[in-house]
């Protein structure tokens, strides 16, 4: 995968203790990897806010409808596996 380089300014701080527990990783995959980790929960974050946003949005039917498809999905693999 082709890479950009940037350029970042930190905490002297939070720059050594990087350093100190970095394992033999370099600053470059430490900051790739908590940049990944970030996006990851951004992510995770969003999707919960939209799922929120969907189940809030249903009309009481719809809840009843869910509930009941909830159930019946929670049953299955106890009938399954008896």
């Amino acid at each position: 995968m082709a890479k950009t380089k940037i350029s970042v300014t930190v905490e002297s701080s939070l720059v050594r203790d990087c350093d100190r527990l970095s394992r033999g990783s370099s600053r470059s995959e430490i900051v790739e990897k908590a940049l990944a980790a970030w996006l990851r929960e951004r992510r995770r974050r969003r999707l919960e806010e939209e799922i929120e946003k969907y189940y809030s949005s249903m009309s009481a039917s719809e809840r009843e409808e869910d509930a009941r498809w909830a159930d019946l999905a929670g049953r299955a693999p106890r009938d399954v596996w008896k």
